[in-house]
């Protein structure tokens, strides 16, 4: 059965749209962490971080929404050039120089453990890279449980902004 082509267009998305998808990428770690399988740990933990990356790319957009639509990287500002970059690149924690107001909002926020948000936040960010669909290492099922309790509260904190 051949799948739809439409699902390998590629769009430019509008800030909604990268929420839903989201949406729709957390529902999928979920079902493969709830699939009680080791082999679907790794793609949990790798769709998971993908959630964070979509929404914080709504976020940019929203902040720039210029970008929100076609443009030349070359007409623009020093600033909206990286941002620009940042929006067509996996690197989550680059993103957050560019965010400064979800750094001062997850300052004052505990986890639900009672730890820092921002902490946890921020590690998200700097452990999670594209790269893992590609490792060739298997995460344990109880490390992606974690990871998407993680990633569910981080979420939360997102949608506040």
């Amino acid at each position: 059965m051949a799948v739809s082509r439409d699902i390998f267009s590629k769009l430019r998305l509008t800030p909604g749209q990268l929420r839903a998808v989201a949406e729709r990428r957390f529902a999928d770690a979920c079902c493969l962490r709830d699939s009680g399988q080791q082999e679907g740990a790794n793609g949990a933990i790798y769709m998971a971080g993908f959630v964070i990356e979509c929404l914080l790319k709504a976020l940019l957009l929203e902040r720039h929404p210029s970008l929100q639509k076609p443009v030349d990287p070359a007409r623009l500002s020093e600033a909206d050039r990286e941002v620009h970059r940042l929006l067509f690149s996996h690197e989550l924690d680059d993103t957050l120089g560019f965010l400064p107001e979800l750094e001062r909002k997850l300052s004052g926020v505990k986890t639900e453990s009672g730890g820092s948000a921002r902490i946890q936040f921020n590690a998200i960010c700097e452990e999670w890279t594209v790269y893992a669909r590609y490792s060739p290492a298997n995460a344990k099922l109880d490390d992606a449980r974690r990871h998407l309790e993680t990633v569910e509260e981080v979420k939360k904190w997102l949608k506040e902004l």
